[in-house]
């Protein structure tokens, strides 16, 4: 729908594995149109509640899903070593983080919202949401020991959307319709993670719900918190 440069750098930051999937879509299509995705989690997932297993053994099954996503999605995936339901928003957190926008330099930045809903709100999410918003303005400083340069480009920034929050003005709509197969793959995947809330029927239900904003079969939707350039999401 947009004439936009590419190829476009886009960074999504969530908090574990399986947090993604509310932009499955919005990454496998600009994976397929040929932008560099990457996606950064801060903790290994290894306090899952639903994954069998100690912690050592959550984090292996852990490490296997996300290899199985990179591959689902084509995109590349990154892990920190934040601790699962132990992340805190302070300010060494928010530039650790930074370091991680210096290195890819995105153009898009994608990550959680302040959700205070339970599933959806915990507090690792609405930290992470913190820390990465913070870590935005971090990126720009010049750093002692930094292993990268700062990085002052504008670039434009996504969050989850929160329908209680509603504000049309920053909404915008992603057309993902022809990532539907893949979406059900990466659901397939994370099955045991989700435990027994049924991800699939919710995910389509609320993509078809979206997409008759917008006038397409399914759409997912995020909300522009920063813009600061012309390079945008692909929205077809």
């Amino acid at each position: 729908m947009l004439n936009q440069l590419k190829p476009k750098r886009v960074l999504a930051i969530f908090a574990h594995p399986d947090d993604e999937l509310s932009v499955a879509g919005t990454l496998a299509n600009h994976a397929e149109n040929g932008d560099e995705v990457t996606m950064v989690f801060l903790t290994k997932g290894e306090n899952s509640t639903t994954v069998q297993g100690d912690s050592s053994e959550t984090v292996v099954k852990r490490k296997l899903h996300v290899e199985k996503i990179e591959q689902i999605l084509g995109i590349t995936i990154e892990t920190m070593d934040f601790p699962d339901s132990k992340i805190e928003y302070n300010v060494e957190n928010s530039y650790k983080v930074a370091e991680i926008i210096k290195k890819y330099r995105p153009h898009i930045l994608i990550t959680w919202n302040k959700f205070r809903n339970i599933g959806g709100g915990h507090p690792d999410h609405r930290n992470c949401s913190d820390i990465v918003l913070d870590a935005v303005s971090y990126a720009r400083y010049q750093t002692a020991g930094s292993e990268h340069e700062p990085y002052r480009d504008l670039f434009n920034v996504y969050i989850f959307h929160d329908p209680t929050q509603y504000n049309n003005k920053s909404v915008v709509y992603i057309d993902v319709s022809k990532q539907v197969n893949k979406i059900k793959q990466f659901i397939e995947v994370y099955k045991e993670a989700y435990g027994e809330w049924p991800v699939e029927r919710t995910k389509m239900s609320s993509m078809s719900y979206h997409g008759r904003f917008v006038g397409v079969e399914y759409a997912e939707v995020l909300e522009l918190v920063m813009s600061r350039n012309t390079v945008q999401l692909t929205l077809n």
